[in-house]
């Protein structure tokens, strides 16, 4: 989220304010910060290259952040072009399914 603040700091700010931006602490609260389960959807880019691997070792990639929606940032960064940008605004119908569907517990 750094160096997401150069360009893009009111953004980042809005984030910073969203109840998702802090969720990884109720994995903690309830000791379930190592679940599977629970890291695909409290975490980002968790199971995937460069994504959550672990409290100690991503620290950084803890809660659910822009490139959840967004996709990864490095697409983003490498080629900084109105077609990329606009390719990166675009979020896919079903990523929002992908951790709140109806049978999930909390009522999310």
């Amino acid at each position: 989220m750094e160096k997401c603040k150069n360009c893009h700091a009111e953004h980042v700010e809005t984030y910073s304010k969203w109840k998702y931006s802090r969720n990884f602490r109720v994995l903690e609260m309830r000791g379930k910060d190592r679940d599977p389960e629970c890291l695909r959807c409290h975490t980002t880019g968790y199971g995937k290259p460069g994504g959550f691997v672990d409290i100690e070792t991503t620290p950084d990639m803890k809660n659910v952040q822009c490139e959840v929606c967004h996709g990864p940032a490095s697409l983003h960064v490498s080629a900084p072009t109105v077609e990329v940008h606009q390719r990166t605004l675009s979020i896919p119908k079903n990523i929002c399914t992908t951790c709140h569907y109806q049978h999930k517990h909390m009522g999310y």
